[in-house]
């Protein structure tokens, strides 16, 4: 039986994919059981000085990288009104000479894939967290640790991953992968369905619905959310940490007000807890 799968190429820094997290969402809760997610790690940042300005690389090393995250913090605000997820950067310094690249973020997720693959999605939506709203320097390895930890993985397991060299083969097979496709612009999804693929760059969720009826000939399309309660302890249970606006474009509701009135059962009972940020929040699965 042919099976539809979706393969997202990112870095776990990009802003882009932290704010599509509402997008897949609603194609999670839209498209149930009928899609493969999976994700290939590419890249984006191998040494930060390949996108600071000649300005910035003429100052001090130390100046010239602060000025750089005050430059791409504003980038990263700029892509807050995709998904409508928070955005935070405050004291935001994720580049410094000593660690210029998002390669141990990319290895991080390559390694927990290989030792824990079950909670992989969720480790690397908590690393975006860590980096985009917590503005954790999260290319930190001690930062990185404390992630893997939030998320229940072994510590021991992850490390031995971390540094015996199989997450950088497994990273290499994920960047041969990039270079096979032709990417050069990130993210970027493929989305494929037997022996036909179509490569994608959107966030518009009309549009992935329209690539996968012509790529299945009709044979896959998208169905109704007919018990939101249901749907979103479904998402709690596969997301423990989720923003309401993944609630809402998920569930199809025209408001946060709205997400906030179908949560309340859960949170009376404890099931879950809203956890505050700065301008915004997110909701917490309890255990």
């Amino acid at each position: 039986m042919k099976k539809l799968v979706i393969t997202t190429f990112t870095d776990p820094m990009m802003g882009l994919s932290y704010e599509s997290e509402p997008l897949f969402r609603k194609l999670e809760t839209h498209f149930p059981d009928q899609i493969e997610f999976r994700t290939v790690m590419s890249l984006l940042v191998r040494d930060a000085r390949d996108f600071m300005s000649p300005e910035e690389r003429a100052l001090e090393p130390g100046e010239g990288f602060r000025r750089y995250n005050a430059r791409l913090a504003q980038i990263y605000k700029s892509e807050e009104t995709i998904g409508g997820m928070p955005i935070c950067m405050e004291g935001f310094d994720l580049f410094a000479p000593d660690r210029p690249s998002s390669l141990p973020l990319c290895l991080a997720y390559e390694a927990v894939r290989l030792v824990d693959p079950d909670r992989a999605e969720r480790f690397l939506y908590r690393l975006r967290y860590a980096t985009i709203v917590e503005t954790r320097p999260t290319t930190k390895i001690n930062e990185i640790l404390k992630v893997v930890q939030q998320t229940g993985i072994a510590p021991n397991l992850f490390w031995a991953a971390y540094t015996d060299g199989s997450a950088r083969a497994a990273l290499e097979k994920d960047l041969l992968e990039t270079r096979r496709l032709g990417i050069r612009s990130l993210p970027a999804h493929l989305i494929q369905y037997g022996d036909r693929g179509y490569l994608l760059q959107s966030f518009s969720y009309e549009d992935y619905v329209t690539v996968i009826r012509d790529l299945t000939d009709g044979a896959v399309l998208p169905q109704k959310v007919i018990s939101p309660m249901e749907a979103v302890k479904t998402l709690l249970a596969a997301h423990p940490l989720i923003s309401p606006f993944e609630i809402m474009a998920a569930l199809e509701l025209p408001s946060l007000e709205e997400v906030q009135v179908l949560l309340q059962p859960l949170l009376l009972s404890g099931t879950a807890a809203v956890r505050v940020v700065s301008h915004g929040w997110f909701v917490q699965r309890d255990g």
